[in-house]
C-alpha cells in the first residue's frame, strides 16, 4: 500500500503539466515566490450510510462548519528560494451536526434532555500542485490526522431525578477519537498576480476507524448504581468535506 502511494505520488508529479522540475535550469531570483499558503473556509459535511446512523438529523444528515489550512514550501527552506510542486502543512476544523431532543419516561416520572454533536477534524497533509502560478491553480492532497467526535448533553430531568433520589447524572459531555486518512482535490482562482486574497474550493474524501456516539431515546434508570445512564453505540466514520473559501 505504501509503496504503490509513494509511486503514484511520483507519477504525478512528473506528469501533471507544470509540475516537472527541470535540474538544468538556472536558479532564477522571481517575484511572487510562496512561503506560505492556506486559506479559511465554509464547510458542509456529507457523511456516508452507515456513519448517518451517528446523525440521524434534519438537515438531510448533513452538517455545516468551518475550516483552515496552513501550508510551507519546503522549496524555500535552502539557499535558492523557489517555487516547487510540493507543499506540506496542517489543516483543522470543526462540523456541527445538529441536536436532537428526547422525551423520556422512568418509573412512571417524565423529562427531557437535549443532546448536540459535531467532529473536530485536524490532519497533517502533503499537496501537490503545478510549481508555476496560474489564474487557476489545481492541487491534490493526501492527508492523515484524527476525528473526534463531541457531544454536549443538557438534561432537564429534576423531576425525575428528585422522585427516584438520584444525583444529578454526569451526561454534561462525551467525546470519541478517530484515526482518520484521505484525499483531496481543489483549486485557487483569481488574480496571481495580486497578493490579496483567492477563491478556494476543496473536497475532501476522509475514512476512518468507529466512533462512539449516544444512542438517541436511551437513557434509563440503573437501579445498580442508582443513578441514570445512557447508550453508546458505534458507527464507521466516512464522510466528504466540501469546503468554499479564501485563500492563497
Amino acid at each position: 500500500m505504501t509503496r504503490n502511494l509513494i509511486i503514484t505520488i511520483l507519477a504525478l508529479a512528473v506528469c501533471w503539466p507544470g509540475m516537472t522540475v527541470n535540474a538544468q535550469e538556472p536558479e532564477k531570483v522571481k517575484e511572487g515566490v510562496e512561503y506560505v499558503n492556506g486559506f479559511i473556509a465554509l464547510q458542509v459535511g456529507i457523511p456516508s450510510g452507515g456513519m448517518q446512523k451517528a446523525i440521524q438529523n434534519n438537515m438531510g444528515n448533513t452538517g455545516f462548519g468551518g475550516g483552515f489550512c496552513l501550508l510551507t514550501n519546503p522549496f524555500t527552506w535552502g539557499k535558492n528560494k523557489r517555487n516547487g510542486p510540493l507543499r506540506i502543512g496542517v489543516d483543522a476544523g470543526y462540523t456541527y451536526y445538529g441536536r436532537f431532543l428526547s422525551e423520556v419516561t422512568i418509573n412512571g416520572y417524565e423529562g427531557d434532555y437535549k443532546t448536540s454533536y459535531g467532529i473536530l477534524q485536524a490532519n497533517a497533509l502533503l499537496q501537490l500542485r503545478p510549481k508555476t502560478i496560474e489564474a487557476i491553480t489545481p492541487f491534490i492532497e493526501i492527508l492523515a490526522g484524527g476525528n473526534f467526535y463531541l457531544s454536549t448533553i443538557k438534561e432537564n430531568l429534576d423531576l425525575i431525578e428528585t422522585s427516584l433520589g438520584v444525583e444529578t447524572p454526569d451526561l454534561d459531555s462525551y467525546s470519541s477519537a478517530s484515526f482518520n486518512k484521505g484525499l483531496a482535490v481543489g483549486c485557487y482562482i483569481g488574480n496571481h498576480q495580486k497578493k490579496g486574497a483567492r477563491f478556494t474550493l476543496r473536497i475532501s474524501y476522509n475514512r476512518g476507524s468507529s466512533i462512539k456516539y449516544v444512542v438517541r431515546n436511551s437513557l434509563a434508570y440503573d437501579p445498580g448504581n442508582n443513578g441514570l445512564s445512557y447508550e453508546v453505540g458505534k458507527a464507521p466514520v466516512s464522510y466528504l468535506l466540501v469546503q468554499v473559501g479564501i485563500g492563497r
